[in-house]
C-alpha cells in the first residue's frame, strides 16, 4: 500500500470490502467466550490486462476440523469428462457456454460459528473490540468450496438439471 499505484490498490480493497457488505458476509458482534477468532489477510494481483484484483482471504489453515467446519469435499469434473462433452458438442452441433462468477465464494452459507478478526485498514471506529460473525463463506476457509458446491448443486437441482453417477462435477438436462 506505499507503492505508486497504491490509490488502486485502495481502490480495488474498497470495491472488495462493498462486495462482502453488499452480500451480507458478516456481523460485527462481541465474541463468546471460549471462541477464538481465525485472521485473514489481503491478497493482491495486477491481472494481465492491468486491472487491479484484490481478495480478502482467511487464514482457514487455523481452523480446527469438527469445530470450525466439518466437510470440505466439492466435486471437481474430469478431464476425461469435459473431453467427452466437447466431442459430443461438435458431433452435435451443441452450444457451448461457459461463465466465471465473482465472488463465487461469497454465495456459499455457512453451517458452523465462524468468527474472524476485522480487517487490517478497515476496523470499524467504535467497535474495534468486535469480530466478524461470518454468515457466508470467503475464500481460504476450509469449507468454502463445499458450501458454495451446495449452494450451486442446490439450484442446479432445482431447475431440473440431474447428478451424473460417473462424475459428480457434471450435470445434464434430459430435454
Amino acid at each position: 500500500m506505499e507503492s505508486v499505484d497504491s490509490k488502486q490498490w485502495s481502490d480495488a480493497c474498497q470495491y472488495e470490502m462493498d462486495v462482502l457488505h453488499k452480500n451480507n458476509t458478516w456481523e460485527l458482534i462481541d465474541i463468546p467466550p471460549s471462541c477464538k477468532s481465525i485472521k485473514s489477510k489481503w491478497v493482491f494481483k495486477l491481472k494481465s490486462d492491468g486491472r487491479y484484483h484484490v481478495h480478502l482471504v482467511a487464514k482457514g489453515f487455523t481452523q480446527i476440523p469438527g469445530i470450525d467446519y466439518d466437510e470440505t469435499f466439492s466435486p471437481v469434473t474430469c478431464f476425461e469428462s469435459l473431453q467427452l462433452l466437447l466431442a459430443l458438442a461438435v458431433l452435435e452441433d451443441w452450444e457451448i457456454q461457459q461463465m466465471d462468477m465473482k465472488s463465487v465464494f461469497l454465495n456459499g452459507i455457512l453451517d458452523k460459528e465462524v468468527y474472524m478478526e476485522q480487517l487490517q485498514g478497515f476496523i470499524t471506529p467504535g467497535s474495534e473490540t468486535k469480530v466478524c460473525h461470518l454468515k457466508r463463506a470467503i475464500y481460504g476457509l476450509k469449507q468454502a468450496s463445499c458450501t458454495w458446491n451446495q449452494q450451486f448443486h442446490g439450484f442446479l437441482t432445482g431447475i431440473g438439471f440431474m447428478w451424473t453417477h460417473t462424475d459428480a462435477g457434471v450435470y445434464v438436462n434430459h430435454r
